[in-house]
């Protein structure tokens, strides 16, 4: 199934909890990789050398936040593969962070 989820040129984070969940390392590579292509948790987690479990916790964090999302979902051999997709291709912080 195909999620009509266009990426953005760009996402201004104007709040904290934004700004913090972009702020671990993992993270930021994680969403390099989803800049430039979707892929799966077990994908991501084979390119990155991480296990699956330790990106799929990140991966929902971002989801949580619309810094990715959900863009496609395969069945495979009775399997849901879920593929994920930065939402922007571009992240800028603004300067007037919201304390939300």
């Amino acid at each position: 199934m195909l999620y009509n989820k266009e990426m953005q040129e760009i996402i201004v984070l104007n709040d904290l909890e934004r700004i913090k969940t972009l702020s671990d390392p993992l993270r930021i590579q994680v969403l390099r990789l989803l800049i430039d292509r979707q892929a799966t948790v077990k994908q991501l987690a084979d390119n990155l050398g991480q296990s699956s479990a330790k990106i799929h916790y990140h991966v929902k964090e971002m989801e949580k936040r619309n810094i990715i999302s959900l863009v496609e979902t395969i069945e495979k051999g009775g399997i849901m593969e879920k593929y994920y997709r930065a939402a922007a291709k571009n992240y800028k912080i603004h300067y007037e962070i919201s304390l939300k």
